[in-house]
C-alpha cells in the first residue's frame, strides 16, 4: 500500500462524508463560496523520524475544521454535537490509497478540539511506519588474492 499525504487527507474526507452525508469536505480553501456548513482538513506541521534500516516513522498531523454560518442561536450547541460524533468517528481512519486493497485502519493520537472565531477546529496526528524504497545492487565479481602457505 502506498502511503501519502493527498490519500490519507482523501481517506479523512470520505470518512466525514459517512457521519456526515450532504456535507461538503475541502482540502484547501475555495475561491467561490461553498454553503454552509462544511468541512476543511488541513495539513499542520508534521515530521519523519528515521528509524533503523529502512523505516521510518511518519506522523502526521491534521486538523479538520468544521465551518457553519456565522452568528446563529445556539451555534455553539452544533459545533459541540460536531466535535462529539467527530471524537468517535475519528478514533480510527480506514486508510486507502485508491487500489482495490482493503483499507488500513490508522489509528489516531493526541485529539483535541477548539472553537475559534465560531469554527471548530478538530486536531489529531497519525503516526505509521513507513518503508523507504532501498535499491539493493547485487555483487557483480568479487576479487580475491588468496595465498597458500606450505608448511
Amino acid at each position: 500500500m502506498i502511503y501519502t499525504i493527498n490519500n490519507l487527507i482523501r481517506s479523512v474526507a470520505a470518512q466525514l462524508a459517512t457521519a456526515f452525508p450532504g456535507t461538503p469536505v475541502h482540502d484547501s480553501p475555495t475561491q467561490q463560496k461553498s454553503g454552509y456548513p462544511c468541512f476543511y482538513v488541513f495539513l499542520r506541521p508534521s515530521d519523519i523520524r528515521d528509524q533503523l534500516s529502512a523505516r521510518d516513522m511518519r506522523n502526521i498531523s491534521l486538523d479538520v475544521v468544521y465551518v457553519q454560518e456565522r452568528n446563529v442561536p445556539d451555534a455553539n450547541t452544533e459545533l459541540y454535537s460536531v466535535a462529539e460524533t467527530l471524537d468517535g468517528l475519528l478514533d480510527v481512519v480506514p486508510y486507502s490509497d485508491g487500489s482495490d486493497e482493503d483499507p488500513v485502519p490508522l489509528h489516531t493520537h493526541e485529539r483535541d478540539y477548539s472553537i475559534e472565531d465560531q469554527e471548530l477546529h478538530y486536531r489529531l496526528r497519525i503516526s505509521q511506519r513507513v518503508s523507504r524504497p532501498v535499491e539493493h545492487i547485487p555483487m557483480q565479481t568479487e576479487e580475491t588474492d588468496v595465498q597458500v602457505k606450505s608448511n
